[in-house]
């Protein structure tokens, strides 16, 4: 007799054991989210599997995750340490509290982040053979944090967001923290490489991967887990688990994810697993097996279509290859279930079930042929020569309606009676030590360990294929056959396992199962029974175990699929007692669920279709087309700090650090009193990019005491400073306005000096650049700036003391930590040669790569296939070649100089071709298009290209395709392009998702996604039927001859039209669904417009890849100026520096201590000078890890004293500084006097003397430090500088001084190999025994690290954001006080519309007063993160984004009437008036969320009655959000229109002028503006003429 154990006495004891035999100790994990009182977010894990816990801090700016692996910091004890830390003992500050079994995911979208958590678990299975937990999530908890960063966002972006926090997570999902479960068990690998196939939560946890902290995220499972136990006699016998994985590669619902995709893959596929074991006592070998099967839908294309007149959907099979992909398909199933190596066998057999109906005017029926023919194509190609393909028909619902369902079930067995025993079963044991992993039997058995286990697995029997089930939708049908097919699966497991299932063996009287009979009964001898047979004579208890398992499973997979429960379940319970009275109640249930589907496909599919989509990272580019798949850091704050301290009106203020700190948000900064300027001299915390600056605009009831302008200048020390922005408009707003000014990088000089003074004939009409930035400002990408100097203007009218609130530096930081620590980063940069244009090569003797590929910088290795959903206007950090941390020579220089040269006279020969094949005349948009290319791919600069025109007197804007163009096609180009660029990404997204599990080949067709020709390739092969664009000049034959898919006819590579005309036309067809990628298509049956759009597309293609370039070698010159060039070469030989662990030395250094100014944390404030062939200064502050052990700094031999500013990571207790000898050792000659001051700020006369010490004493008393280092060093040779008293500080100052010798008194030849460093016999203290000097034996200052110990000063937690001075009262009214004038509405007769809605005119009223400025709300546009189609498909996984690096920046020009007296009467003024536009003023537009009032004052009022607003700048950078209409077919984004955007305003005194509307904005200045020299100081009550006269007379005399 069998009972079934008491479910929760069982879980209780398998987790126990479990948590024993994996050694994970006695806690689970936990997850608490923090948030306090300053809505700043931390994320507090102790995971199950470590002994510590981790503070994950949230940015309350961009949502970016932080955490610096620091004990103390972000790296605690225990979870009670940690809030104690976070709170500083106050649990006061914390707003709320979330606690959280898992985290599940974190993704930063737009504005708003959302973390996602498991808060309720059930153990799913408790305990696994070999340990491990599977859990599914019961409840889960989407926590949205609305971020400080004022991105404009669509509402289609923001509906989809709240769309995808409705995701439905709970009883469809699963993990395991300790075991990989994304393939059969058991599985081969760890925990932490998963089969990316299975992984649900691949996107949504790669914040974490970039943090370091990928086990944090588990790894989420879509589908079915769940397990039973049963037993004989009250003993415990067997657990049956079933484990139904979703795969995640054709993602969708019923009617949206049918059939094959271009990913080569089905919808609703699933693998499903049925693993039974015995369970032991600890200490026992656990004896199991397992058997695999899969389910899906018919692998071809096809489809169905729902019509209301029908009662079924209308199933059709594409008409163009509906075979295409299914070999691939095949493929990865053979890939997967191959284990012909250790069974010994030729094939791997894949065995199709189809339970279709087949029956003649079935709609099914359509399948069930092109099923059959699909498999025979694929075997009359042969393109499977490993696998053998079976198809099994089995109409299942006309064998259950006319033969019955016992009889339907019977015949089922008999179909997969063969191909199951063929296919066979997994079976052995877990060893629980690995100490006998000897004893086992490697002849016949397979050894399987990791790290998720103690023990080992050892395998005896394998299954070898796998059998897959079918219907249309593999749902009721499907679910039903596969679980009579596994029921006999189980059968036999449990008779190998020693279970029995004879109900005559279980009813002996002696009480006791006769295991040994069982074991030795036939195999397999079910399937020889009838229904009866098998009912009489098996234990049904275990059977209904397993039914009901199938029974769950089958609801699971059918709610997510259709969005409801499955359908015809009753057969399951066929071996219930109550299998009738089930069978009753399914057909109302069955009625009830149609209809539910039916509602479902027709209403709610699209919308959950959106769902996982975006929870998998895929089509971003259309839910959230602005959303950054990387944020910006703020690297102002936490660990930046204020250079100079700035006085407050408050006594006692921080000195202005309070600007930079989050907590502080409230802030009103308020001057002493009134000031021209105000600096703010900011360090950052590490060094970056600068990409924006975020204000938060800060006053009282005056918005005037904000500034109104600023200067933006940026260096990597003091030295460096270099003007980036100068004069950026910063608009009034509302208090607690976020305000973001985009920053582009510093041009350099030679650009800087053309760009001013090259002048540009003015032509009859501007046009904006619709099509792309013809002008192409390239700054200078610096990945090492650490300081920024803010200087603020206040406003003109104003007198009154500035106020400033938060001030944020955002910008792109790289990932030095994962940088430093990446063996392969070394090993690529080691391997490539360089051929990148914009980089610098050292040498020449590296090889050339065969194909350039791609790496993910944040972990160093090679980029995976994943989510496609990264944008291919990023740029990928890839591996071309490595830098040079010096700067070049002149050898060098001259070359780079020739090469440019070089580039701009091919470029000046290719324009002169193209005119003089135009006659002479003017290129026309074509031409110039192509003539825009060809500097690209040369190399040329914008500049560098206005240039070379400029020399031989052409003007650039002749030959700017965005004036060339025509305006009625401007738009439907630009239509064409943008679409162009979906299908390009979307196609790419497939193939890289497709490519998972696969061994993708490229296309080698030598037709890419453009094919544009070059300029002067033509056409001339006598082959081609085409013969399009055929030349007279530089002809070149085209070999390759196609046939085009369209005409059949014979085609060459000149007259194709490139890949991406393949999947426009496809988009156009009927069948859309299948993209055709192999075949070619002529430039005749392409469309104008579609040849036109892939040159624009191409161009900008490479406009990006010019921008990534650039990237490159900013990052690869960024991490040279750290480690040396010459380290990236010699990385290998650098990683056996010393005999000790790297960690292990610095321990040891710092003596308990902690290291203060380690780069990128620490740095230098001024520049440092070094020697010819020294490593670069910030090596003295690199982490000991870097570095070649022969490397180190030196100054030029003619400085006799340095002094070092190093500025620490943060305010710090420092108790001493220890200096890392050279290689070379020190002598008595250049043996240093090393000074030592602490400062907190950069005046010197603040600083405080610490210590002078003389070196050369220490090396009377330590010889060991003079001479070259030996070889066998164990720890490196350092002299420590501790400090009486620890010193509180921000900035060290070290002085090294040595005294110059004059005469060349020393030699070195006799002292030592200068090649080898081989140290002499005999050299002591006296002799000269460094080799720091020249060739001229002068000495030199050098050093091989510098390392500041101490600890940091953990900062206030919270600090009060009110005055708290005796003047705090006083403050307080004067921010409260009103302005003396408000702003009121200025009447208009009219407003008009003009170019594309970039230009409003507005005609002012006679009798109104005249304007003071203008109020702007926010614009609606959004900048799109996807702008054209990738390049290729390492433009995947990156770091950087164009639009941060080159922002497209807006500007509005207002310009009004230029007046000139002709005549002197009056009269005749008033109707005589010349017109000619004049520009009063441009502003350069912030970035503020959608809608937000900014309100701007005019230099002057205007007097004019027309006055006209133009939007310039690069407009091609905006777009409008697809939802939301964007794809109207517009020239340009609807978001940039005018319409209801501008509103003109004037100051007056509440009391003097109440008649007119006032503006609804925050408050005017706080004194009267001294309009007009204050010769109209009433103007506003004078009579209409009077008003007119005098407006007249002022503008003659002013303007």
């Amino acid at each position: 007799m069998l009972i079934d154990f008491c479910r929760e006495e069982e879980e209780s004891r398998l987790v126990t054991g479990y948590r024993f035999i994996i050694g994970h100790g006695s806690r689970n994990t936990s997850v608490v989210i923090l948030t306090l009182d300053t809505s700043e977010v931390y994320i507090i894990v102790s995971l199950s599997s470590r002994s510590d816990t981790q503070v994950i801090y949230i940015d309350p700016t961009t949502g970016s995750l932080h955490h610096d692996h620091k004990p103390g910091h972000d790296v605690f004890t225990s979870q009670e340490e940690a809030l104690t830390s976070i709170t500083n003992g106050s649990k006061f500050i914390i707003k709320s509290t979330i606690h959280a079994k898992a985290i599940l995911g974190y993704a930063v979208l737009g504005t708003t982040s959302l973390l996602l958590v498991a808060t309720k678990l059930t153990a799913s299975i408790p305990f696994l053979p070999g340990g491990g937990c599977i859990y599914t999530i019961t409840e889960s908890k989407w926590i949205k944090t609305t971020l400080q960063n004022p991105q404009p966002q669509g509402k289609g972006e923001v509906k989809n967001i709240q769309e995808l926090t409705e995701l439905e997570i709970d009883g469809k999902h699963y993990f395991c923290e300790s075991r990989d479960i994304t393939r059969p068990f058991p599985s081969r690998v760890s925990v932490k490489s998963p089969d990316e196939e299975y992984v649900w939560n691949g996107w949504f946890s790669v914040s974490f991967k970039r943090i370091g902290l990928d086990q944090h995220c588990v790894i989420l499972l879509q589908g079915f887990v769940e397990y039973r136990t049963f037993g004989t006699l009250g003993q415990q016998e067997g657990i049956v688990a079933l484990i139904a994985r979703r795969s995640r590669l054709h993602p969708g619902t019923r009617y949206l994810a049918r059939g094959l995709n271009s990913s080569y893959s089905t919808g609703n596929e699933v693998e499903c697993e049925q693993l039974v074991w015995v369970p032991k006592r600890d200490g026992q070998n656990v004896p199991f097996n397992t058997y695999t099967w899969r389910r899906g839908t018919i692998p071809i294309w096809w489809g169905a279509e729902l019509k209301m007149t029908s009662a079924e959907a209308v199933i059709y099979v594409s008409d163009r290859d509906p075979y295409k992909g299914s070999a691939k398909y095949y493929q990865r199933l053979t890939k997967r279930y191959d284990t012909r190596n250790t069974n010994k066998t030729n094939f791997v057999p894949i065995v199709c079930v189809n339970l279709l109906r087949n029956g003649e005017g079935k709609s099914e029926s359509i399948l069930v042929q092109h099923f059959e023919e699909s498999l025979n194509h694929i075997r009359s190609n042969g393109q499977l020569p490993n696998t053998k393909l079976n198809l099994i028909n089995y109409d299942w619902h006309t064998s259950i309606r006319f033969k019955g369902e016992q009889q339907t079930i019977q015949g089922l067995w008999y179909h997969l009676k063969s191909p199951t025993i063929s296919i066979g079963i997994t079976e052995g044991h877990y060893i629980h030590s690995r100490r006998h992993i000897t004893e086992s039997n490697p002849d016949n058995d397979v050894i399987v360990y990791n790290d998720d286990i103690i023990g080992f697995f050892q395998l005896h029997v394998h299954q070898n294929g796998v059998i897959r089930y079918n219907c249309a939708d593999s749902l009721d049908r499907t679910n039903a056959a596969s679980y009579f097919g596994a029921l006999q699966v189980f059968t036999e497991q449990c008779r190998r396992l020693g279970i029995v299932l004879d109900a005559d063996v279980a009813v002996k009287q002696t009480g006791s199962p006769a295991r040994t009979r069982s074991c030795n009964d036939k195999a397999w001898k079910r399937f020889d029974m009838t229904f009866e047979e098998f009912k009489r004579s098996t234990i049904l208890s275990p059977v209904c175990l397993l039914a009901d398992l199938f029974l769950i499973a089958g609801d699971i997979h059918a709610t997510i699929y259709t969005g409801s429960k499955a359908m015809h379940s009753h057969i399951l319970s066929i071996f219930s007692e109550e299998a009738a009275k089930n069978k009753q109640f399914s057909v109302a249930q069955n009625v009830r669920i149609t209809l539910q589907r039916r509602y479902n496909n027709a209403v709610v599919d699209s919308y959950r279709q959106k769902q996982l989509e975006m929870f998998l990272g895929l089509r971003l580019f259309k839910h959230l087309p602005s959303v950054s798949i990387q944020p910006l850091h703020v690297l102002s704050r936490r660990s930046g700090c204020l250079l100079k301290p700035i006085a407050s009106i408050d006594s006692s203020s921080d000195d202005g650090d309070s600007l930079l700190s989050f907590k502080q948000k409230s802030l009103i900064w308020i001057s002493q009193q009134a000031a021209d300027i105000i600096q703010l001299f900011i360090y950052l915390g590490e060094p970056c990019h600068v990409c924006q600056l975020l204000l938060t605009i800060s006053h009282g009831a005056d918005d005037s005491t904000y500034p109104s302008t600023v200067d933006v200048r940026t260096g990597r020390d003091l030295d460096d400073l270099k003007p980036v922005l100068e004069g950026a408009s910063i608009a009034r707003c509302a208090n607690g306005t976020n305000m973001v000014i985009p920053i582009p990088g510093p041009l350099s000089d030679d650009d800087l000096a053309f760009t001013r003074t090259a002048t540009i004939p003015p032509t009859n009409k501007t046009k904006l650049p619709f099509l792309y930035d013809f002008q192409g400002r390239e700054g200078e990408l610096d990945l090492l700036t650490r300081v920024v100097v803010l200087t603020f203007y206040p406003s003109e009218s104003t007198t009154s003391p500035v106020t400033i609130g938060e001030v944020e530096i955002l910008g792109i930081s790289l990932p030095w930590r994962n940088m430093f620590a990446s063996e392969k980063l070394y090993e690529r940069l080691n391997s490539i040669k360089d051929n990148n244009p914009c980089v610098i090569a050292l040498t020449d003797d590296l090889s050339p790569p065969e194909k350039a590929e791609s790496m993910d910088l944040l972990s160093g290795d090679d980029i995976i296939s994943g989510s496609g959903s990264q944008p291919m206007s990023e740029i990928s950090l890839i591996d071309h070649g490595y830098i040079e941390d010096n700067k070049a020579n002149p050898v060098q220089q001259d070359k780079i100089q020739t090469k440019g040269d070089v580039a701009a006279h091919q470029y000046i020969s290719c324009f002169k071709l193209l005119t003089a094949s135009h006659g002479g005349n003017k290129l026309g948009f074509i031409e110039a298009m192509k003539l825009e290319i060809e500097r690209l791919r040369l190399n040329l600069s914008a500049v560098e290209r206005d240039k070379a025109l400029s020399a031989i007197g052409i003007n650039p804007e002749t030959i700017n395709p965005n004036m060339l163009i025509e305006d009625s096609y401007i738009s439907s180009l630009c239509k064409a392009a943008n679409a162009l660029a979906v299908l390009g990404q979307a196609s790419l997204e497939d193939k890289i998702t497709g490519g998972i599990g696969l061994e993708i080949v490229d296309d080698d067709s030598g037709i890419d996604f453009w094919n544009v020709n070059r300029i002067g390739e033509s056409c001339c092969s006598e082959s081609c039927q085409v013969h399009m664009g055929t030349s007279t000049f530089n002809s070149s034959s085209s070999q390759t001859i196609y046939v085009c898919s369209a005409c059949q006819r014979k085609v060459c590579k000149v007259c194709c039209a490139g890949k991406g005309a393949v999947l426009v036309l496809q988009n156009r067809g009927v069948n859309d669904r299948c993209l055709l990628m192999d075949g070619v298509i002529c430039k005749l049956c392409c469309h104008d417009s579609v040849l036109d759009a892939l040159i624009l597309d191409y161009l900008r293609v490479l406009i990006s890849e010019r921008r990534s370039k650039r990237a490159e070698s900013a990052t690869y010159k960024a991490l040279a100026q750290v480690v040396g060039g010459n380290y990236i070469a010699g990385k290998k030989e650098s990683s056996g520096k010393y005999g000790k662990v790297t960690g292990e030395i610095l321990q040891q250094l710092l003596n308990g201590e902690e290291s203060l100014a380690e780069f990128p944390f620490g740095s230098f404030l001024h520049s440092i000078e070094s020697a010819s062939g020294s490593a670069p200064p910030l090596s003295l502050l690199a982490p000991l890890s870097t570095g070649l052990r022969q490397s180190y700094w030196k100054a030029p031999p003619t400085t006799s004293s340095t002094e070092l500013i190093i500025v620490l990571g943060n305010l710090s207790d420092v108790s001493g500084v220890v200096f890392l000898i050279s290689p070379c050792g020190y002598s008595m000659i250049d043996a240093p006097i090393v000074q030592i001051w602490a400062s907190g700020k950069i005046h010197k006369e603040e600083r405080s003397c610490v210590g002078k010490w003389d070196v050369k004493s220490i090396l009377t008393s330590s010889p060991e430090l003079c001479g070259p280092e030996e070889s066998n060093t164990q720890t490196p040779r350092h002299i420590n500088f501790n400090f009486r008293n620890p010193v509180r500080c921000r900035m060290i100052w070290i002085k090294l001084s040595i005294q110059i010798v004059g005469s060349n008194s020393v030699s070195f030849e006799n002292d030592f190999d200068l090649l080898s460093f081989d140290e002499s016999p005999v050299s002591g203290p006296g002799r000269r025994a460094s080799i720091a000097g020249t060739s001229e034996s002068l000495p030199s200052l050098h050093a091989k690290r510098i390392i500041v110990v101490g600890f940091p000063v953990k900062s206030d937690i919270r600090r009060s954001s009110s005055p708290r001075s005796e003047h705090a009262s006083s403050i307080k009214n004067w921010l409260e006080k009103p302005p003396l004038l408000n702003r009121y509405k200025v009447p208009l007769e009219s407003e008009k519309l003009i170019e594309n809605d970039l230009v409003l005119e507005q005609l002012i009223s006679p009798t109104s007063p005249m304007a003071a400025g203008f109020r702007l709300d926010g614009f609606s546009a959004i900048k799109p993160r996807l702008i054209h189609s990738p390049l290729t498909s390492k433009s995947l996984f990156t770091v950087f984004e164009h639009r941060f690096i080159s922002p497209p920046v807006l500007h509005i020009q207002v310009s009004t009437l230029k007046t000139t007296m002709v005549t002197e009467d009056i009269n005749r003024y008033l109707q005589g008036l010349s017109e000619e536009k004049v520009v009063v003023a441009e502003y350069r537009i912030p970035e503020v969320k959608v809608g937000t009032p900014m309100y701007f004052d005019f230099p002057k009022t205007l007097s004019s009655r027309r006055v006209w607003f133009r939007v310039v700048g690069d407009v091609s950078g905006f777009a409008d959000d697809p939802e939301d209409g964007g794809d109207a077919g517009r020239a340009l984004a609807a978001g940039l229109s005018l319409l209801n955007r501008i509103k003109l305003y004037y100051y007056a005194h509440p009391a003097d002028l109440g008649r007119w509307a006032g503006l609804s904005a925050p408050n005017p200045p706080e004194h009267p503006i001294d309009y007009h020299n204050k010769k109209f100081s009433f103007f506003w009550t004078s009579p209409p003429l009077l008003c007119e006269l005098q407006e007249a007379f002022d503008i003659t005399k002013s303007w």
